[in-house]
């Protein structure tokens, strides 16, 4: 009688990945990816050098640092900028305040403020190459005792005719520049002041200025 010998059988033990955990592994390696070459073209376009990231003079400030009503204030001044100048154009001289406020003119026609704002004052300084309005709150004390947080903070709207031979520095653009006639810029002081007679920089006040211009002051 023959003994039968009987092999063994082997079992090969093989898993399946699902068709959904792929695709899910893929898509994850994917967001990765993604993510990886945002942040590295992040980088790449951040200036390392260069004017954009230089400190500003001293004497300027950027517009986003400014507190309370003063960012409408400064905002009104700058509309009202393209009108002084037609103004200008048309009669061959500064219009005065009380022109501005006739052409309805924010912050000069103080009517179009919020109420925290129309307690400001305005002053035309005219010189033959340059127009100053200077504009202060006079009633910081009023609002004070009404346990009010009035804006004390003194302004100047400044433009300059860049073809005259006499105007103050320093300015956006050059002088004599052909394709450039006016120069205009908002000054604040931190302060309820009287109007200087000397130097804006040299009395303290600031140039305000946005982060993407920044200027220097160019002669």
């Amino acid at each position: 009688m023959v003994e039968e010998r009987t092999t063994p059988k082997v079992y090969r033990e093989v898993l399946v990945v699902p068709l959904a955990a792929r695709r899910e592994a893929l898509a994850l390696t994917g967001v990765i990816f993604l993510i990886m070459l945002l942040m590295g073209l992040r980088f790449y376009l951040l200036p390392s050098s260069g004017k954009d990231v230089q400190a500003l003079p001293s004497y300027q400030v950027k517009d986003i640092t400014l507190k309370n009503q003063a960012p409408i204030l400064y905002r009104a001044l700058l509309s009202a900028i393209t009108d002084i100048q037609d103004l200008r154009d048309e009669s061959g001289k500064w219009p005065t305040v009380a022109e501005l406020k006739e052409e309805a003119l924010p912050p000069f026609a103080s009517n179009f403020l919020p109420v925290g704002l129309r307690g400001f004052h305005w002053i035309g300084y005219s010189h033959q190459g340059w127009v100053d309005y200077y504009g202060f709150n006079k009633d910081v004390g009023s609002e004070e005792k009404q346990a009010s947080d009035p804006l004390e903070n003194s302004f100047i709207l400044r433009i300059i005719d860049l073809r005259s031979k006499d105007h103050p520095h320093p300015h956006l653009g050059r002088d004599n520049d052909v394709k450039m006639r006016y120069s205009a810029q908002v000054w604040m002081n931190p302060q309820s002041v009287d109007y200087p007679a000397t130097s804006l920089v040299v009395k303290g006040w600031k140039w305000i200025v946005q982060p993407v211009f920044a200027p220097g002051g160019e002669n």
